[in-house]
């Protein structure tokens, strides 16, 4: 499968290991949900902040502002997730998911 069309679709652990090698750049929602951080980290949160939230791209500006992007992160609940590491305050759902990133090879960062 083209590794663009995997970027785009629904995160599948499977697919994931099967396709890249050394290469984890992910979102995962307070719900524990991996998605790709497609096109990068901070327009996912962007996007997931305007849809979430029910605010503009400008919106987002204005409030963001000398807290960029920490708002992002306390006010999408999410975290940012790359092989080595991650930046967001998690919760245990999250923890969770990094775990089991961990134990299928795919995240080798600590977990707190």
């Amino acid at each position: 499968m083209n590794k663009q069309l995997i970027l785009h679709s629904p995160f599948d652990i499977e697919t994931h290991k099967k396709t890249f090698i050394n290469y984890l750049e992910v979102v995962i929602d307070n719900k524990g949900t991996v998605h790709y951080a497609v096109p990068s980290h901070n327009e996912f949160l962007i996007q997931y902040a305007m849809k979430k939230l029910g605010l503009s791209r400008n919106d987002i500006y204005n409030l963001t502002i000398g807290k960029y992007p920490d708002w992002l992160y306390e006010n999408t609940n999410c975290i940012s997730v790359w092989t080595y590491s991650y930046i967001g305050k998690a919760n245990v759902k999250q923890l969770n998911t990094l775990r089991l990133l961990k134990q299928e090879g795919l995240y080798e960062g600590k977990i707190e």
